[in-house]
């Protein structure tokens, strides 16, 4: 055998294997990315070392057009867009314009401040401020997401709820609001406009050519992929044209231009290492317990491996995630147009396609069961509530059943278990690591709820349903007004129902009984309040209170 067959031989034998583990490895993917013929789709990409390792994409961008998804395609990303914002205070804080120890009203004008303490920027990026969601006030405000949404109209409602739902820095709670507010800071420390700043601070230097601030509903974006959902069998578009507003999201990209990102996240493309290190450590809450959360970054432990990266959920019709494993030098960005709870299923099985799972040290902890007699347990029986908010409202029952208590939906359906681990302390749920604490001090029987992720508890409350005679409806009829918000609710009996009445009486839905004087509507409880007359003179809605006109 000559020396050339010879190396050519040896060659072969090396590189075929690679060549067919890659091959089998794509096969595999492209099984869990199949679509069906002119259906929304995906564009994935895998970045190793200093590479992209492997980029696909399925589908198509544009259904009515039959346009398919290419390289070029772009996306919006969602919530992985706060980290261009957490970016971009850094940035500032670097060339010296602000400090993230700040308080955030320096920069926010009417942003009050609080009596359980004055968020700083450094809060508001690691979500531990407790100023409250602003889209669940959107309703409230009589604002629908279809309508033309700007800034101003967010920071006017952030600005007028009064109060936190917790000290800064006490708990961890993820919200829009916080970056709303920080893409306003960013505007007021640096001069510019938030897309301004990005782009000549960020997209330029990086040159991330593809990569946009949607900030204006009208323009043309080259090779925009259009969003959609999927209702029994047809795909509908839901995409959203009248978000006006940044920093929560609103970004514009691909795959490509997310390994330049990603590549200056590694190396300091721009900024400084040390810029990119404090972004991505753990921040601490006030009592020293370290959490999940970076500054626009959140972690993750996926088959034993650290991770850190972002998610990007939009219910108009997109879903992104990006993650990176710094042990490994290897991270995955994926984006597709249509809208999907169980994305995390697929993407984290694309990702066991590349990263086995190494052994890892079980720290859970084992909460050991007592003996409660059924007397003591009886205690405990009763309807529950708790609401903050629309997205978090709960009703329960707690009932003894069969010698164990279990906590049940209204309509009598099992929730879950209640094991007793220590004095009015119970598991919830034979598996669960939530902690349920009851309280009997106080005149109202009340739990508190933990899951122990180091977020607020949720506090339930005792209440008694109750149905309300059409006289005692008759009694909640009429105008009430916010003043903060300028707005207006009426209440109005209609053939036995009560109804409530919003976007300027254009709408109506029906009002249901919880308890004495709290009715409920589709956004959340409504708590009415009387004077030393018993008069009813106004309502409490998600903390704001309308008064009887």
């Amino acid at each position: 055998m000559t020396k050339s067959r010879f190396v050519f031989f040896f060659l072969s034998i090396v590189l075929i294997p690679d060549a067919v583990i890659s091959q089998n490895l794509e096969t595999q993917i492209d099984k869990l990315y199949q679509v069906t013929e002119n259906s929304p789709g995906f564009s994935i990409a895998i970045f190793k070392n200093n590479e992209i390792i492997l980029e696909k994409q399925y589908g198509n961008a544009h259904l009515d057009y039959n346009v398919p998804i290419t390289k070029e395609t772009v996306f919006d990303i969602g919530s992985i867009g706060k980290q261009f914002t957490a970016a971009a205070i850094l940035l500032l804080e670097h060339q010296g314009k602000l400090s993230i120890k700040d308080p955030a009203y320096k920069y926010i004008e009417n942003l009050p401040q609080y009596k359980k303490g004055n968020p700083t920027i450094e809060h508001l990026l690691n979500q531990t401020s407790g100023i409250k969601e602003v889209d669940n006030y959107l309703e409230v405000g009589d604002i629908h997401f279809r309508d033309y949404i700007r800034p101003t109209m967010l920071i006017n409602i952030i600005t007028n709820i009064n109060e936190l739902y917790f000290k800064p820095g006490e708990y961890f709670y993820y919200t829009n609001a916080n970056y709303i507010l920080l893409a306003s800071i960013i505007e007021k420390a640096s001069g510019l406009s938030y897309d301004d700043y990005l782009k000549q601070n960020i997209f330029e230097p990086l040159k991330m050519e593809n990569t946009v601030v949607n900030t204006d509903v009208f323009r043309t974006i080259k090779n925009r992929a259009i969003g959609y959902q999927e209702y029994e069998g047809q795909f509908y578009k839901t995409h959203q044209y009248g978000l006006f507003y940044t920093g929560d999201g609103q970004i514009i990209t691909n795959p490509n231009d997310m390994f330049k990102w990603h590549q200056n996240l590694k190396n300091a493309t721009i900024g400084t290492p040390e810029l990119w290190q404090k972004m991505h450590t753990k921040a601490k809450l006030n009592n020293g317990t370290v959490i999940n959360s970076g500054l626009g970054v959140e972690f993750e432990t996926h088959n034993g491996y650290e991770a850190m990266g972002f998610d990007g959920m939009i219910i108009s019709g997109f879903v992104s995630k990006y993650l990176y494993f710094p042990e490994l030098d290897l991270a995955f960005f994926t984006t597709q147009n249509t809208f999907d709870w169980d994305f995390k299923d697929r993407f984290f099985e694309l990702i066991d396609l590349y990263v086995s799972s190494k052994e890892v040290i079980n720290e859970s902890i084992n909460n050991k069961a007592i003996q409660v007699s059924g007397d003591e347990l009886k205690k405990y029986e009763g309807y529950y509530l708790f609401y903050k908010h629309d997205e978090d409202r709960k009703v329960n029952k707690i009932e003894l059943k069969d010698d164990v208590l279990q906590v049940l939906t209204l309509d009598g359906d099992k929730i879950a278990a209640l094991i007793p681990i220590s004095n009015h302390q119970f598991l919830f749920g034979e598996d669960g690591n939530a902690i349920v604490k009851f309280n009997f001090d106080g005149k109202q029987k009340q739990y508190i709820y933990d899951d122990l992720e180091n977020k607020q508890p949720w506090l339930f409350k005792e209440f008694h349903p109750y149905k309300h005679s059409r006289i005692e409806l008759k009694e909640y009829e009429g105008q009430y007004f916010n003043k903060e918000l300028q707005i207006s609710k009426k209440l109005k009996l209609e053939d036995g129902t009560l109804y409530y009445y919003h976007r300027n009486g254009a709408w109506k839905d029906e009002v249901e009984s919880l308890s004495k004087d709290v009715l409920e509507i589709p956004i959340s409880p409504i708590e009415f309040i009387r004077d030393g007359d018993d008069e009813i003179i106004g309502f409490e809605l998600m903390g704001l209170l309308f008064k009887k006109m």
